[in-house]
């Protein structure tokens, strides 16, 4: 059945296939997309859509995977990534390497590796101070980003990925075993940083906001759906990982909203939140390490008895 790519007039996406009937093939992938000079010139070939119309995973026996976004130009992606790029991409740096295509190429394309499932690499964590240090890591760069004057503002499970304990990385700037934010579509460069910042109007989220407020600061606003993030994290793959620790840090995160109009006091920042479960990391390390020790010297003391 013939098919005809359907784009917006400025460009933007979604970009549909659709058939002669005005019907989206969700399947397809736009010839606008395969044929992108960047995407030729590399020898990409998108083909899975992880978002129709928008994202598209390369052919999954070519090694190795890469994702393939559609930039909306209408948004500050773009340049957000392009600013956090240029950073060093070291620790506290936690966005996902990758890169926009030039413009000269054509329509703007993130092209970045594919990673695993943040969720899932919780469900691996051998403890609660592995659960806690992953954790810690997203905090970290979410400080990261704020000093940068960046708000990611759609911060969820969907949009935190980690790379798995490669020994030999297919990518080269990723870290093995370190977690990554991906998805800046909906992030802002703000003028002030965290405690002067006022609050801004919200705009769409993967999280309902539970209080009747139209105005948020946007730096709170990460903190708060980070800390729903780690909640619903524990919730689906680590129930045994909920303790009083974990629930007071959370609580904590969360805060009680009281609707500030100007700088947000109703949780910390995510600078105070990072430097908190770092105390807290070094506290259950020496906690675990000691039960370990003390399961092994009573180990040794019964065996000759078994």
């Amino acid at each position: 059945m013939p098919s005809r790519a359907v784009e917006t007039s400025s460009g933007n996406p979604p970009w549909y296939v659709m058939d002669e009937n005005g019907q989206i093939m969700p399947l397809e992938v736009p010839t606008r997309l395969k044929e992108h000079p960047e995407l030729v010139r590399r020898g990409l070939e998108p083909v899975d859509p992880s978002k129709i119309g928008v994202v598209y995973r390369t052919f999954v026996l070519k090694k190795p995977l890469y994702y393939i976004k559609i930039v909306d130009t209408s948004t500050e992606e773009a340049a957000v990534y392009q600013r956090l790029r240029l950073q060093c991409m070291a620790s506290p740096n936690h966005t996902i390497p990758g890169e926009i295509t030039p413009p000269e190429a054509g329509h703007p394309l993130l092209i970045t590796p594919e990673l695993g499932d943040f969720g899932l690499s919780i469900m691996r964590a051998s403890s609660l101070y592995d659960s806690l240090a992953r954790f810690l890591q997203l905090i970290e760069g979410l400080e990261y980003m704020h000093n940068q004057h960046i708000a990611h503002m759609d911060i969820c499970l969907d949009n935190v990925v980690a790379a798995p304990l490669w020994k030999d990385p297919p990518y080269p700037d990723v870290e093995p075993g370190k977690m990554y934010y991906i998805d800046f579509g909906s992030s802002l460069q703000l003028p002030f940083g965290p405690g002067v910042q006022r609050a801004i109007s919200l705009g769409p989220s993967q999280y309902a906001l539970q209080y009747d407020i139209h105005n948020f600061d946007p730096y709170s606003w990460d903190v708060y759906c980070a800390a729903l993030t780690l909640r619903a994290t524990l919730d689906a793959y680590r129930r045994d990982h909920w303790c009083f620790i974990t629930r007071l840090y959370l609580g904590w995160l969360e805060g009680n909203e009281r609707g500030c109009a100007g700088v947000c006091r109703c949780r910390p920042t995510a600078r105070r939140a990072r430097q908190l479960l770092a105390g807290i990391l070094w506290c259950v390390g020496i906690w675990e390490g000691t039960k370990n020790v003390l399961r092994r010297a009573m180990d040794g003391i019964w065996s000759p008895f078994s």
